[in-house]
């Protein structure tokens, strides 16, 4: 029985900081506009300073993206497992957006079409 306790204990102590962990993750992603500072196409950087381009992951799923003057909007949900958010209506973005680094300050995304890679640094 002594040995049971600490064994149950410490599954408990990694069950409950693995699941907070998802947690905030979602909540950082979901907390509001995120400002888009660059884009990356190949070897290519387009920089963006003024607050025109911005993305916003609502916590029900939808997304409005502004890029410039384009904005699109629509349904997103994200891979757990796999780090992934995929939009529901743009097959462009078969694979989705990697999330490589998330926190209460940054975004930072990437993708792939063919050999093409993607990267996109966002700010809050």
């Amino acid at each position: 029985m002594r040995k049971v306790f600490p064994m149950l204990l410490m599954f408990i102590c990694v069950v409950t900081s693995s699941f907070s962990q998802e947690i905030n993750e979602l909540d950082f992603l979901t907390s509001g506009k995120w400002q888009v500072e660059s884009v990356q196409i190949g070897e290519e950087v387009q920089n963006y300073s003024n607050d025109n381009s911005w993305m916003v992951f609502h916590a029900d799923g939808k997304y409005q993206v502004v890029m410039s003057d384009d904005e699109r909007s629509g349904n997103w949900k994200f891979e757990e497992a796999t780090k992934v958010i995929k939009f529901e209506e743009d097959e462009s973005l078969f694979e989705g957006l990697k999330i490589e680094l998330l926190n209460k300050k940054e975004l930072l995304f990437s993708a792939t079409e063919g050999d093409i890679v993607y990267t996109m640094k966002l700010r809050k």
